[in-house]
């Protein structure tokens, strides 16, 4: 049995390395994982690697190094240095920042993984609460990989549209387009547990607050296409609060400029949804009854879309883009190309008119 499970090891790295220039022999190397960044108490970066080897005499083919070095690249002589396998970084999966390290900027950090050619840009940028130390070095009784649980975790929320998107090349395209900030998976570690409650928000390359993953539904809607996932609302119907759940959930979103002088922009947003639940029997086959319920929705996303537009303006972030908007919308006009300082300036001032329109397309007796 463990000589099978060391052939299936030895034949998926050798799809994985398929295509690389340099030919490495295998039981040589640590195939990095996934990758994490601290402050350590001296100033410097603290870099923790999780690796993996392919080798029949290791006790376990998961390892975890760390070390200390001013820079990232500093880091990888560092961890070479004390460990007896040359660690590789062509499968980097994830790579996660220590907030307090995420609050001072994480430029050059993630300008040095664009620049490593070995590195793809599929890897998802994420953001812990505590040191990422501590989270890549626990011991998980359920998962002996801890970067590729933490990767697959990321992924299924992705692709399920629970959450936006953060792989590094997206990251980098936010952080250079002018009227537009980057967003992050805020992960936490309770016990034995990996949660991921929440999303960072990024004005430039520093993180400067946070949202729920509830409120990161809203943003999504806002940012592109949605195509799936599920919600929870609740609801005002003939004087009373329930709650409903919808599901199957379709939106696309258009976003104008009404004023340039006075920023002001048109926000509306069209829902297709199914009803899969409600607090109350509700007979939806009556064009009344499905019209009420379908106001109330919209009323409720409306609400919810508003505050959280407010709590960015608080922030002074903008992970939608609406300066990015209004920057294309003001070049149209005959003006100049506003710079991201100019832009974000505008913004403070913007105001939104927000619409929200949804069809039910599920009827009958719900409840």
């Amino acid at each position: 049995m463990r000589r099978f499970r060391l052939l299936i090891h030895y034949l998926l790295v050798v799809v994985l390395l398929n295509g690389c220039g340099e030919q490495h022999v295998l039981e040589k190397l640590g195939l990095a994982v996934a990758v994490g960044y601290d402050l350590s108490k001296d100033g410097k970066l603290l870099g923790t690697t999780v690796f993996y080897q392919i080798d029949p005499e290791a006790r376990e083919l998961v390892t975890v190094i760390s070390g200390t070095a001013h820079t990232s690249k500093g880091l990888t002589v560092a961890q070479n240095r004390e460990s007896s396998k040359k660690i590789v970084g062509g499968q980097i999966r994830v790579v996660v920042y220590h907030d307090e390290l995420a609050r001072k900027g994480i430029l050059s950090l993630v300008e040095n993984l664009t620049r490593d050619a070995s590195i793809g840009s599929n890897v998802y940028l994420t953001v812990a609460k505590g040191r990422a130390y501590d989270i890549l070095t626990h011991r998980y009784p359920e998962n002996s990989n801890i970067g590729i649980y933490l990767y697959q975790a990321i992924r299924q929320n992705v692709e399920g549209e629970n959450m936006i998107s953060s792989k590094l090349h997206e990251f980098m395209k936010d952080y250079y387009a002018v009227g537009k900030d980057a967003v992050m998976p805020y992960i936490e570690r309770v016990k034995n547990e990996l949660h991921i409650n929440k999303i960072a928000l990024f004005r430039d390359d520093r993180l400067v607050a946070e949202i729920t993953t509830r409120e990161g539904f809203f943003l999504k809607i806002l940012r592109e296409r949605y195509n799936k996932g599920e919600l929870e609302i609740n609801i005002s119907l003939d004087k009373k609060r329930l709650f409903t759940v919808i599901e199957h959930i379709s939106s696309k979103k258009q976003i104008k400029v009404l004023d340039l002088e006075k920023p002001r922009f048109s926000v509306k947003v069209k829902m297709t949804a199914q009803i899969q639940e409600m607090a109350e029997k509700i007979d939806l086959s009556k064009p009344e009854q499905l019209k009420k319920v379908q106001k109330a929705i919209e009323l409720a996303v409306k609400k919810e879309t508003e505050h959280l537009l407010e709590k960015l303006r608080k922030h002074d972030v903008d992970p939608v883009g609406f300066g990015e908007i209004y920057n294309i919308a003001i070049q149209k006009s005959g003006k100049k190309k506003l710079s991201q300082e100019e832009v974000r300036e505008i913004m403070k001032r913007a105001k939104y008119e927000v619409d929200v329109e949804i069809k039910i397309l599920r009827t009958g007796v719900i409840g």
